[in-house]
């Protein structure tokens, strides 16, 4: 009897692909170029940008074998193939349009799996837009050589949905289309491991829908769900370790599993949860405003509020609680057993992306305890993309896009105005965090800086020289280039201080001007 009410179900779904359906997936499409444009468009690089544009010409081969000692592959390749037709700062803008068109074939994908597992129209096209909001997604799309990672999360749903399938039919369909998504997560597994993860949030979200179903069926579908996802992960891991050990590349630490993992516990419920908690508020690695910590607790109660409302029987709460307790340590797995300690928010989609699961299933839980009209439930979703989109316009924007900006036009500028000759010695002040040109900051993503590092002040500056001189240095003329924290001690031709990016931006105080 639940089969068949799941096949009306699907078929309803299925069936409903009218005019309003498709405007939906179109807006969905275009919801991240419209949000994420002013960034995308913006000319700028992100520290590793420059220096690949050098390394895929100069040294073939190297940036996939880079990416390789990570465990992924796939990226390498695919980036690698991308960067080749890219020879300027500002063509960098195309990869971040491809990869803002796949988190809008994403977000139609999640879409589509969405409202075909029973969550109404308004509520399945706030979540797949939502995700593609996140700051996971914003630092997706406005980090050129972070494309693929957009791919990975195409292939995660298209996995999951794949599999989804296969295991409401039988045969030899069903061994088909369950391997087929498969071999989509070990893709994803090696172009990102953490996007192939992201499967999470649609099994977690068909997962609290399901009724009528037996602890022993739950349990048969998400073994199934789980247990392809981590073989084909598995699979992926035992590859890579078979080209570690036989000297192909060289391991990565991080590929190395946690030795304390009561220590990364902690740091998982310190860093990855509230952070994934707060959706799209940001955190701050100096002072975390107040209200990050409020939006946490909205979350937390909200999601509550789907335990008292939504789980209604002995299943439900059983399959909440499933979600809620044991699924977060799933969707961040990949990080928890590796031996580093990321908090970019890069690595938390899956976790984020669950979270966010579970505070619309509050929310629609809410609605339905008293009884509210859809038209208020609507109202609703409608209001949080809304909040979403403008946040993530302005934080993609004025966190990465317009800062990472502020250094590349010093430097392109400086370099554009420079007099070579024979032996022109040039000096670059490296600014430290303190020079930033924004109040907040949070890990290498948000309000960081490139030219802080040596070796990405250096390709900085090599990147705006080739853009100068296409062809290469005129006959006779040559530089020699150093940089440092501290102003120079000696006479330089040219001496390029980038501490004056205090003086720019939100930071802008003519008292905080560098001596």
């Amino acid at each position: 009897m639940a089969a068949a009410r799941r096949a009306v179900l699907r078929g309803g779904a299925q069936g409903e692909l009218t005019v309003r359906a498709w405007l939906t997936a179109l807006a969905l499409a275009v919801l991240p170029l419209v949000v994420y444009w002013p960034t995308i468009s913006h000319e700028y690089g992100f520290r590793d940008d420059y220096a690949h544009l050098r390394e895929v010409r100069e040294r073939p081969g190297w940036l996939i074998e880079l990416t390789t000692s990570s465990g992924r592959p796939v990226y390498g390749y695919a980036l690698d193939a991308s960067l080749r037709s890219i020879h300027e700062v500002p063509q960098l803008k195309m990869l971040r349009v491809v990869g803002t068109l796949l988190m809008g074939v994403f977000g139609v994908l999640l879409w589509w799996q969405l409202r075909r597992s029973g969550w109404r129209e308004e509520e399945s096209a706030a979540l797949a837009a939502a995700v593609t909001l996140l700051p996971g997604a914003q630092v997706v799309v406005a980090w050129a050589i972070a494309w693929p990672i957009a791919l990975a999360l195409v292939g995660a749903v298209a996995g999951f949905a794949l599999i989804d399938r296969g295991l409401e039919r039988g045969g030899w369909k069903r061994a088909t289309l369950v391997a087929a998504g498969g071999v989509l997560y070990f893709a994803a597994g090696l172009t990102y491991q953490t996007s192939a993860l992201f499967a999470v949030m649609p099994l977690a979200a068909v997962l609290l829908l399901r009724h009528g179903t037996s602890a022993r069926s739950d349990l048969k579908w998400v073994l199934a769900h789980l247990g392809t996802l981590f073989m084909a992960l598995f699979v992926g891991f035992l590859l890579m370790n078979v080209m570690f050990a036989e000297g192909v590349v060289q391991e990565m630490a991080r590929m190395r599993l946690e030795p304390h993992p009561f220590i990364k516990l902690l740091w998982f419920f310190r860093n990855p949860v509230p952070n994934s908690l707060a959706l799209f508020a940001l955190r701050d690695s100096y002072a975390t405003p107040f209200w990050f910590w409020l939006v946490v607790a909205a979350v937390v109660v909200v999601t509550l509020l789907g335990f008292l409302f939504g789980a209604k029987d002995v299943g439900q709460r059983r399959r909440w609680l499933f979600a809620a307790l044991f699924l977060p340590f799933v969707a961040h797995s990949v990080s928890l057993a590796a031996s580093s300690q990321a908090i970019g928010y890069r690595t938390l989609l899956p976790l984020s992306g669950l979270f966010l699961v579970l505070f619309a299933f509050g929310l629609r839980a809410t609605f339905a305890r008293f009884r509210l009209q859809r038209i208020a439930a609507m109202a609703a979703f409608a209001a949080f993309t809304l909040v979403g989109a403008v946040l993530a316009h302005q934080h993609a924007l004025t966190l990465i896009a317009e800062p990472q900006g502020r250094e590349w036009r010093l430097i392109a500028e400086a370099v554009n105005g420079l007099t070579l000759s024979s032996d022109t010695r040039v000096y670059i002040v490296r600014p430290t965090t303190d020079y930033r040109s924004t109040e907040r900051i949070y890990a290498d993503e948000y309000g960081s800086l490139s030219a802080d590092a040596q070796w990405a002040a250096v390709e900085m500056f090599r990147a705006a020289m080739r853009q100068r001189f296409p062809r290469g240095l005129p006959e006779g003329m040559r530089y020699t280039l150093t940089t440092s924290l501290s102003p120079p001690i000696m006479q330089f031709d040219f001496v390029l201080d980038l501490r004056r990016l205090r003086t720019l931006g939100d930071r802008r105080n003519p008292t905080a001007s560098p001596r």
